[in-house]
């Protein structure tokens, strides 16, 4: 099965100063959204982000990149909690496709399908 998988970091958390830098992010909100056709399922979730140390590179708050969030939130999360999540994605894809229970309403409770009948109707004059 071909699925896309998009990350959205947003809104990202800051302590205005710390360790002489401002805007230091030390929580982000991530979305996982995956995708196949008309098939989705997405995760959410927090994820705080190693304490910027002084001395250590710091990127200013304007000029960071998805790609740059993206590195720092697999880095804390790891890639085995990744592909964990991918994994389980997949299964609520495949369980939208192929449902491994059907829910339905009892027959008798279906209601009664109509029939169309055609009267006839004649006048004498």
């Amino acid at each position: 099965m071909d699925i896309t998988y998009n990350w959205n970091f947003n809104p990202l958390e800051s302590y205005p100063t710390a360790s002489g830098e401002t805007d230091v992010v030390f929580l982000v909100h991530w979305q996982l959204y995956a995708s196949t056709g008309s098939y989705n399922a997405s995760n959410i979730g927090v994820q705080p982000i190693a304490a910027f140390e002084s001395g250590s590179i710091f990127t200013p708050f304007n000029e960071l990149t998805k790609d740059i969030v993206y590195g720092w939130i697999t880095s804390s999360m790891g890639s085995e909690s990744i592909d964990r999540m991918y994994a389980g994605l997949a299964a609520s894809i495949e369980s939208q496709i192929n449902p491994p229970v059907l829910v339905q309403q009892a027959p008798w409770l279906n209601p009664p399908t109509t029939t169309s009948t055609t009267t006839t109707t004649t006048t004498i004059e």
